[in-house]
């Protein structure tokens, strides 16, 4: 049962690896099928080597369904965002290094180049710290996601969302590219943020394109 989009997972997690945009047994994926399924990556396992067999089927509500694996320790960060957005229908979580520099100094991705504004809606907010794979690192997620498409998770990593896969993984391409050229902006000690009334002009076309409003 969708083997095809299963197939496209694990293309896109040996992709993440090959750009060191993830690593190891880190991270994981899920994306939506239908209201109230999704598919969602395995626990413990190295993501590279994944196969179209380890991807879960689970219910909204975190029942498996279909697989021979444990769902992702941070199935329950998955659930509350697709519980609270419902234009969201795919999500990443990774350990790309430049994001999560800015994870560990806890510092908010500002608004530095048009291009990122059009994939996340405006600075990518930090998430407050909660342990990984909590109720509580969920709800904090959530919260940070609020018109955004991305969210820093503090001493962690990042969240990428999109209307489907192939979206959610040029969000983090973007935020990633971003955060690199952010981290290496501040070595020279000037930093310029885009002008307001550009970022509210982004904001309004990101909130027509990708949240409908």
């Amino acid at each position: 049962m969708y083997l095809d989009l299963k197939r496209r997972i694990v293309d896109v997690f040996k992709y993440m690896d090959e750009k060191g945009l993830n690593y190891g047994r880190s991270g994981n994926i899920s994306v939506k099928v239908g209201d109230d399924r999704l598919l969602i990556t395995p626990s413990g396992v190295i993501k590279s080597a994944l196969s179209p067999e380890d991807i879960l089927l689970v219910s909204i509500d975190g029942e498996v369904i279909e697989g021979r694996h444990n769902p992702s320790v941070e199935m329950p960060l998955h659930l509350a965002i697709y519980k609270s957005y419902s234009h969201v229908g795919a999500i990443i979580h990774a350990h790309p290094v430049y994001t999560s520099i800015l994870a560990v100094i806890r510092e908010a991705l500002p608004p530095i180049i048009e291009e990122m504004m059009l994939y996340t809606g405006g600075e990518v907010r930090v998430a407050d710290y909660a342990p990984f794979g909590t109720e509580e690192l969920a709800e904090n997620a959530v919260k940070a996601l609020k018109d955004r498409s991305a969210v820093i998770l503090a001493n962690h990593g990042v969240v990428a969302c999109g209307r489907n896969l192939d979206e959610a993984l040029e969000v983090l391409v973007v935020v990633e590219r971003a955060s690199q050229i952010y981290v290496l902006a501040k070595l020279t000690g000037k930093i310029h943020s885009l002008p307001e009334e550009i970022v509210d002009f982004y904001k309004s076309l990101f909130a027509k394109k990708i949240i409908g409003q």
